[in-house]
């Protein structure tokens, strides 16, 4: 059986219509066991024998077998009553569960007469249980919210607005409601619009309603917490802005009464679940007694300390309830169940594209990305409440791409005691992890970007805290606070950043990286190297020019730089001036010697300097001069055996570069194409200039598509090959290659067989001293006349 209050007054399972009795019932059911003597003054105070009156009204209730227990001077109820379980279901956070039961006002339409004192009571009653529900439709419209679920927020809203035997809606709720509506027009939004214009409330306009929480990759946590047995404890942890709220709110629409931490009187945190004050811990204990009750304690470090001790004995003890502790830090409670909140991966993330790039997966810094808010602002905002030295070592730590945390420390000036204790604040913050690697890279960036002073003073610290093989872009980044004491280091980093961007294959970069550096003697010499090898003659020469002339590398450079030029004499004669050395600059002697000697038709020759070469390019471990002067002894190799052969030890090698593969294909397809393996040497030339351009290497493009157009040539494809010239002409032009200019004009002239459309590149070419090349042309314009 079951007593019914709302709506009426009546028992489930039974058959019973007596009023006065089963008011009686509830009375004892809500209020708990009473004297006799107040029972009946209260229900009978003008009977002229008030206690007989309550003894003939409990022997009507006997029908109802069970239903009272008399102890003595006191009567108690055994039964339930929809009253008590509303109330339970609603102090633990079950609204729909209560709100079913709320089927109408307290006793509503109760036809016994009643006194004043009673009649009062059944007020206070009424409206304290209407008032209950409509704080659990308030709360469910609230949560809808926060779901998204617009219409079932504004469902729930009128129903809270409109709940039976509920007194008159507090100003304080109006805005809660007027939140909850989704649409002004609404029937709800002009009532409530009307009930604040009286109180002279102003409503926030709906357009500005804050997004939803949103609650993304949490759903392991998520599941593990709310599959907590009764009686079980867990502890949430994690620092602030990491969610631990935001998952604690996705908790409470799955049955969990969350309890934010109040401080200040004893168990104030624990007092929303009692309908009456609580008095001690022993009463807190027994509330949590309660198996179906879920309960989230938010923040535990803010609660009160008689919380503190009843939640503290509710994990020894098991009373019933599962609970939940968040708090910042790992357990202070002994508990098999921790669940550490950290940053949110990118498969995590992988739903929202950018997020986790622009937020590193901190749930503070997502917040504000998916709300459209730049996360920078919010990263700035924690890193000002951690203090400067957080702040200071966050800075320096996003300056860099791999932490270096011996030059951090010296850049900042920190002991080590001190950069370990902030390192570990921003660890547990989540911004950080343990080797100084940030989590929230992108937003550091910005965040440098707006100080663009101070970030340059970072880097000009790191640099100078720095080893030589990262210095460089710390340099690169603080040019305009560099002092004159600064100048050697700088010039030592840009020469070994470049060198590592020779070796890559890049030196156009080499070259830019050179060209903002202190301009040393070593810093000028590397610069040449990287201007030939990009193709940059001109340039290299004019570099050149401000050497000390005679040493070793200096005359490896000129041989190389006039080879190109086509002057081949003066290159020879550089190159015979190395001496018998085993270094590089020697290795690049022989490699310019075998060219020039493969272009005068001198086999063994060339091969003699091109083997020494190669030997000098392995001793050195110079892999540009290995691959360079390899590819020509592949080509000597061609006139005996297979182009497939000869290449297959170049080809094969695991560690080229791109611009040092590009050269060697070139060579290859020219070797295919000679050989007639038209459809491979094509393929072969392809990913050349694939090479080629991935490295910015215009001349090398030049090479390529010029040997394209020189097998197209020889085939007969003669309509095909001279756009191709003519777009090799145009690559190679203003980069000072005059050899490989000469080579595309005289194929170019040869194409068109006309010497007077190209007066003007001989005559450029005489200006040289290329007389041998001119003489080619005209040779081969006037064969084809």
């Amino acid at each position: 059986m079951k007593l019914l209050t709302f709506g009426g007054l009546s028992v489930q399972g039974a058959v019973y219509r007596r009023e006065k009795p089963l008011l009686l019932l509830a009375y004892l059911c809500l209020e708990g066991p009473q004297p006799r003597r107040r029972l009946a003054s209260l229900f009978w105070p003008e009977a002229a024998n008030p206690m007989n009156s309550l003894a003939q009204n409990l022997i009507r209730l006997r029908p109802l077998a069970g239903v009272i227990r008399e102890e003595g001077a006191r009567v108690a109820a055994d039964l339930e009553a929809d009253a008590q379980m509303f109330r339970a279901h609603a102090r633990a956070g079950r609204w729909e569960e209560a709100l079913a039961l709320y089927t109408g006002a307290f006793l509503g339409e109760l036809g016994v007469a009643l006194n004043p004192d009673l009649e009062e009571w059944i007020l206070d009653t009424r409206e304290a249980l209407g008032a209950e529900a409509r704080a659990a439709h308030l709360s469910w419209a609230e949560h809808c919210v926060a779901l998204g679920q617009g219409a079932q927020a504004t469902e729930h809203a009128e129903q809270a607005h409109q709940t039976p035997g509920a007194p008159p809606c507090a100003p304080e709720d109006l805005p809660r409601l007027w939140a909850c509506v989704g649409d002004p027009a609404h029937p709800l939004g002009v009532r409530l619009r009307r009930e604040a214009d009286e109180l002279g409330l102003a409503l926030q306009p709906l357009a500005t309603r804050p997004a939803p929480p949103v609650l993304l990759g949490r759903a392991a946590e998520l599941a593990a917490l709310n599959a907590l047995a009764p009686g079980e404890l867990a502890w949430l942890s994690g620092p602030p802005g990491m969610g631990k709220t935001a998952l604690l709110q996705a908790l409470a629409s799955r049955g969990w009464r969350v309890l934010p931490a109040r401080a200040g009187l004893p168990l104030a945190t624990l007092d929303p679940l009692s309908p009456r004050p609580l008095g001690s811990v022993a009463e807190a204990l027994n509330l949590l007694r309660d198996p179906r009750l879920k309960v989230a304690i938010d923040d535990w470090e803010d609660t009160d300390d008689a919380t503190r001790a009843a939640l503290t004995l509710a994990a020894r003890q098991r009373p019933g309830a599962a609970l939940i502790v968040a708090a910042r830090q790992p357990p202070a409670v002994l508990t098999p169940h921790h669940v550490p909140l950290y940053p949110l991966s990118a498969a995590e993330l992988q739903g929202q594209p950018g997020a986790h790039v622009a937020t590193g997966g901190h749930p503070a810094l997502l917040q504000a990305f998916l709300r459209g808010q730049p996360p920078e602002r919010t990263l700035d905002a924690r890193l000002t409440l951690l203090g400067p030295d957080a702040r200071r070592l966050f800075l320096a730590l996003a300056a860099q791409g791999t932490p270096d945390l011996k030059a951090t420390r010296a850049a900042l000036a920190l002991g080590a005691a001190a950069l370990a204790q902030t390192l570990d604040l921003l660890v547990r913050e989540g911004l950080a992890a343990p080797d100084g690697t940030l989590r929230a890279s992108s937003p550091a960036r910005q965040l440098l970007a707006t100080a663009p002073l101070d970030t340059a003073l970072v880097h000009l610290r790191l640099a100078r805290a720095s080893a030589v093989q990262s210095a460089w872009p710390h340099w690169q980044q603080a040019r305009e606070l560099w002092e004159e004491s600064d100048q050697a280091a700088c010039a030592q980093a840009a020469h070994w950043y470049a060198s590592q961007e020779l070796g890559r294959g890049y030196p156009g970069r080499a070259a830019q990286t050179l060209e903002a550096a202190p301009q040393t003697p070593e810093v000028r010499l590397l610069r040449g190297w990287a201007l030939v090898r990009s193709g940059q003659v001109n340039d290299a020469w004019t570099q050149i020019q401000s050497l000390c002339a005679g040493q070793a590398e200096h005359l490896a450079l000129s041989a190389v730089v006039l080879e190109r030029l086509g002057r081949w004499d003066e290159a020879a004669r550089c190159a015979q001036a190395v001496g018998p050395e085993t270094g590089p600059a020697a290795g690049y002697a022989h490699y310019i010697l075998g060219s020039i000697d493969l272009r005068s038709s001198r086999p063994a020759e060339a091969e003699q300097h091109l083997r020494r070469a190669v030997a000098l390019g392995t001793l050195c471990g110079d892999q540009g001069l290995w691959a360079r002067a390899g590819s020509l002894l592949a080509l000597l190799r061609t006139r005996h055996e297979p182009p497939q052969q000869a290449f297959a030890e170049l080809l094969s090698h695991p560690g080229l570069n791109p611009l040092d593969r590009a050269g060697i294909l070139v060579n290859y397809a020219t070797c295919l194409g000679e050989s007639t393996d038209w459809p491979e040497a094509d393929a072969v030339f392809a990913q050349a200039e694939v090479c080629f351009c991935e490295v910015g290497s215009l001349d090398g493009q030049a090479h390529t598509v010029n040997a394209q157009a020189v097998m197209l040539h020889r085939r007969g494809a003669l309509a095909e090959a001279e756009p191709l010239y003519r777009r090799a002409l145009a690559l190679v032009s203003g980069s000072g290659h005059v050899q490989l200019f000469a080579n595309i004009a005289s194929n170019l002239a040869e194409l068109a067989g006309q010497v007077q459309d190209h007066a003007a590149i001989l005559s450029l070419l005489s200006d040289y001293g290329l007389h041998e090349q001119v003489q080619r042309i005209r040779s081969n314009v006037l064969a084809q006349s």
